[in-house]
């Protein structure tokens, strides 16, 4: 499923060696490992070794940072061939306390690393046994960004996000600057610049792990089609199937999700009681009813609710928000127009936050590789991707929005890996949660049919969303998600059987919800009712028209 370029000094000055003898350790660490071929080692960090000359980070990426060139073009056996800088970061464990390495990998396509860096801090500061690294796929980030600098600036039509009518002109610049070096920004020469900096950091006495997140699940197994005995294990959390889950259905995975908190609205002794048996049919109703004018004095429509929603259902701490908003706007006193006001006001405080610095993340390099990799074949219409959208009740818009580029895009052909699993006896352990919308259940479970080797396994965790490893909530106070428990174990000792208690453990999805958040969100002391005094935020009419944009964007495959 963007953000000047800080650089950690010149591309010539980053880039380190892949070849030559060793350089001296840094403080605590050992020395640089001798490369393969010429040109100088670089410094071991403080407690670890390498190849690769680390330096200090732009504040946005993990403790250390280093370029590297690899080859622009793996088939390209001549000495002269070109080279790519791939940028890498890496934050180690505490001086002597690391067991292993394990290597991050963002989704998207187009996401970048740095969104780790918080989680990272944290695990790391809590003991974790691993030194951490996080590889940039090429064209994002610091990895050569793909980009239309045009189309991205504050002052164009869509600000910083590329909107429909800027692709054309978008797509012709970046043909004229990359040429036919746009072939090589696949999902394939990502995972043999991994398999390469793996080998180039790999110490001894410590395994090695990559962990996938979404489209990194992609980029792990195809990393296994390529390297399948290079590491000791595989994490691939919220599973892309290959040759199943294509992002041209993208927009087909809300409505599910919404229809499953649902059910689970119906069965719960607060959300059932006030919105009866069937709140997907109350859903419903009140998209139908806002199109045809209900609560005028709010001024939203069925369609702004219909866009919005998909931000909603992607986030554990947001999803069940969906319905005692719809039971307010259902009834729609002039309380429950302050409080829905409120709600909106803060949400776009919400999405229009985040990191103010430099864009890392690529929308080109997203539709370069789901156009060239993830989409179906024979590609469906951009009339056929906007009517399958039309006919969600909610729907986060991307494949009606990116359909149109998909004729003109320089797309790159298929290799022989694409559509296809893995063969390796490497121990892989899957999850994926079943209120995920952007990784359903149905499609990421055939990875159990697959990966069937001893060592190989497939957890199914109930109420998770994306990102099962961190979002997995147990009731334990204190204690890690689920899937993060599940994979500590698994790094531990790959080939023992998984522990799955803390699946007895999880938190459900409810609505007895912490009295500071829905003061928060909802300007009052009651999600549901007017019993208490209401104080919302007053006097800022909403912009509909920018939550809609913002809520798409930050509902794009991640």
């Amino acid at each position: 499923m963007g953000t000047a370029l800080i650089a950690c000094g010149d591309d010539d000055t980053q880039t380190s060696s892949t070849g030559g003898q060793g350089g001296q350790g840094g403080q605590g660490g050992q020395g640089g490992e001798a490369g393969a071929g010429g040109g100088s080692g670089g410094s071991g960090g403080s407690g670890g070794g390498s190849a690769l000359k680390w330096e200090s980070c732009p504040p946005d990426y993990l403790d250390e940072c280093a370029y590297v060139q690899l080859p622009l073009d793996y088939n390209n056996k001549n000495p002269d061939a070109p080279t790519f800088p791939v940028f890498v970061s890496r934050k180690l464990a505490a001086s002597g306390t690391a067991k292993s390495q394990m290597w991050l990998l963002q989704g998207g396509p187009g996401g970048s690393g740095n969104v780790f860096k918080g989680a990272v801090d944290q695990i790391i500061a809590d003991g974790f046994p691993a030194d951490i690294y996080v590889l940039e796929h090429r064209g994002v980030g610091l990895s050569g960004r793909l980009a239309c600098p045009d189309a991205e600036s504050a002052a164009s039509p869509g600000g910083p996000a590329i909107i429909e009518a800027e692709w054309p002109a978008c797509i012709d610049a970046i043909k004229a600057e990359h040429g036919d070096a746009l072939n090589h920004f696949t999902t394939t020469n990502d995972a043999r610049d991994l398999g390469a900096l793996i080998e180039l950091t790999r110490e001894p006495n410590k395994k090695v792990f990559v962990y996938g997140v979404s489209y990194g699940t992609t980029r792990g197994l195809r990393f296994l089609q390529v390297h399948p005995d290079l590491v000791d294990g595989v994490i691939l959390d919220s599973v892309v199937s290959p040759g199943v889950q294509f992002l041209s259905d993208f927009d087909l995975q809300f409505d599910p999700v919404a229809q499953s908190l649902s059910e689970l609205c119906a069965a719960d002794g607060v959300c059932g009681q006030k919105l009866g048996a069937d709140p997907w049919m109350k859903l419903n109703d009140l998209v139908t009813m806002l199109n045809a004018g209900h609560c005028p004095s709010l001024g939203m429509t069925g369609q702004v609710l219909d866009s919005i929603s998909p931000v909603l259902i992607m986030s554990r701490g947001l999803r069940a928000h969906i319905f005692p908003l719809t039971y307010r706007l259902l009834r729609c006193d002039q309380a429950d127009v302050d409080v829905v006001t409120h709600y909106a006001q803060k949400l776009l405080e919400l999405l229009n936050g985040g990191n103010p610095g430099p864009q890392r993340g690529s929308a080109v390099l997203q539709l370069h590789v789901a156009f060239s990799e993830l989409w179906e074949e024979p590609a469906p219409s951009a009339a056929d991707l906007m009517a399958q959208c039309d006919a969600q009740l909610f729907c986060p818009g991307f494949g009606a929005s990116a359909g149109p580029a998909f004729p003109i895009w320089p797309r790159y052909p298929h290799d022989e890996y694409v559509n296809l699993w893995p063969s390796t006896t490497t121990p892989v352990l899957s999850f994926n949660g079943t209120l995920d919308p952007q990784t359903p259940i149905g499609t990421a479970k055939v990875v159990a049919d697959h990966l069937k080797a001893p060592g190989q396994t497939f957890v199914e965790v109930p109420y998770s969303p994306h990102g099962v490893a961190f979002e997995s909530v147990v009731k334990t106070p204190g204690a890690p998600p689920c899937g993060f428990q599940m994979m500590a174990g698994f790094i531990e000792d790959p080939k023992a059987p998984i522990n799955t208690a803390c699946l007895a453990d999880l938190a459900p999805v409810g609505w007895n919800e912490d009295p500071a958040i829905v003061t928060e969100f909802f300007g009052a002391s009651d999600m549901w009712e007017n019993i208490m005094p209401v104080a919302p935020k007053k006097g800022v009419p909403i912009d509909w028209a920018k939550l809609v944009e913002l809520a798409r964007e930050k509902s794009r495959p991640r």
